[in-house]
């Protein structure tokens, strides 16, 4: 008989769609399975892999940064059972998805895995520049900015109207733009606007977490935990100024501070 581990988080709140439906966790002869450990960290696009994790409920051992098999020493880092071992942000996701997800078939996988490459491979670019030097999201008239412009105008997600691993990996990189541009303006594309902001208020989101590890703790332990979703790792107090508040949560992304920076840059974009 099978012995199946229930996965936690907000599964049970979450609109689940095409590479969002969990599929449980099991074992044979009643040895629990390890299930998917993450090597990451806050400053990296690790967060972006939790606050999936979050939405799908899927239950992530955290581990620290190094060591690790990650053949170039980087983060994030994703291992599972059965010798998976998986890096590169985009990849993990659609690991995640096709691992855990209800995509039955090529073709429905197809739905949101040329999102997730458009992300990584045109998206990035588009919010930071090459070497970090500026984002062109506030360039409306450019033509990947007023394309998806046009296709947020049509549906609040991605696809098949409802949210998505796609909309995770598209999502993320929009509302990284708020923390390292904090002088851009987004006021010229309002349905990205509003996507940026329907997916900050998402619980997910705001309640991401993600253990943070210091040198001193690495050079005497490897600890490990188990991510639950209820700690805040990016938590901010937003009794200060935006500006104040994008200049505190530069290089950290996700959790209350970041949700409600991006909350209010939009509300005073859609104002303009």
């Amino acid at each position: 008989m099978k012995t199946f581990l229930v996965t936690s988080c907000l599964a049970a709140s979450s609109a689940f769609s095409v590479g969002l439906q969990l599929r449980p966790i099991y074992s044979r002869a009643g040895v629990m399975s390890m299930g998917p450990v993450l090597h990451g960290s806050d400053q990296s696009r690790s967060p972006l892999v939790n606050w999936y994790a979050n939405e799908a409920g899927i239950e992530l051992t955290m581990k620290a940064p190094r060591p690790s098999n990650h053949p170039f020493g980087q983060v994030p880092f994703l291992t599972d059972d059965g010798g998976v071992e998986v890096f590169e942000s985009g990849a993990i996701l659609l690991y995640l998805a096709d691992a855990y997800g209800k995509a039955a078939n090529a073709k429905e996988r197809a739905g949101y895995t040329k999102w997730v490459v458009w992300a990584n491979s045109e998206l990035d670019g588009l919010c930071f520049g090459k070497g970090m030097s500026g984002t062109s999201m506030d360039k409306p008239d450019l033509r990947p900015v007023s394309v998806l412009e046009s296709i947020l105008g049509k549906s609040e997600w991605l696809v098949g109207g409802e949210f998505s691993v796609a909309d995770v990996a598209v999502a993320s990189y929009l509302n990284y733009v708020p923390i390292f541009f904090g002088r851009a303006s987004l006021a010229g594309t309002p349905n990205i606007v509003k996507y940026m902001q329907r997916c900050a208020e998402r619980p997910a989101f705001a309640k991401c977490a993600l253990l943070l590890w210091s040198k001193p703790e690495l050079g005497s332990r490897e600890p490990s935990t188990r991510f639950a979703g209820s700690e805040d790792a990016c938590h901010r107090s937003l009794h200060v100024s935006l500006h104040a508040a994008q200049v505190s949560l530069r290089g950290r992304a996700f959790g209350d501070g970041h949700a409600n920076l991006v909350k209010q840059k939009a509300a005073a974009w859609l104002k303009l």
